[in-house]
């Protein structure tokens, strides 16, 4: 069973240590310390270790975003994901959650089905050739929980 809780700023070399990508971007970084001040940030604990995280905004078209989901590569398909999507939309305060990935992130998009989430659009012109697929979910569903 993971434990998830808010971030808060001591936690951040363990939000690092899952994601590969903020180790070496420093906006990446810069996001992370923002989203944690601001509570955004949820992290699941097990065994006295971080494997993953996620972020859950508010401000998508009003309406709850998960612009983020980590999950350290020794701790994927563990069920960590899983269980921080179930937390975020336990935690989003908005009627609708959203979130999105790049239409080549085949296992983001199977997660994200596992999850309940269904498609609900796509954005091109973000990343050339590679248009970000939208996915929705009503905070209250059960679904994968």
């Amino acid at each position: 069973m993971h434990h998830i809780r808010p971030a808060i700023d001591s936690d951040f070399p363990s939000l690092l240590a899952c994601d590969p990508y903020a180790r070496s971007h420093a906006e990446r970084q810069a996001f992370l310390r923002e989203k944690t001040a601001a509570g955004a940030v949820l992290l699941a604990e097990r065994d006295g270790s971080v494997p993953g995280f996620v972020v859950l905004e508010p401000g998508f078209f009003g309406h709850g975003f998960i612009s983020l989901i980590a999950v350290a590569d020794a701790a994927r398909r563990s069920g960590v994901a899983l269980a921080l999507l179930a937390a975020a939309r336990q935690r989003c305060t908005t009627d609708k959650l959203f979130t999105s990935t790049n239409a080549s992130n085949l296992a983001a998009q199977a997660l994200f089905a596992q999850a309940g989430f269904v498609p609900s659009g796509r954005v091109d012109n973000l990343d050339p050739g590679d248009p970000e697929l939208i996915f929705f979910k009503a905070p209250g569903s059960t679904r994968a929980q």
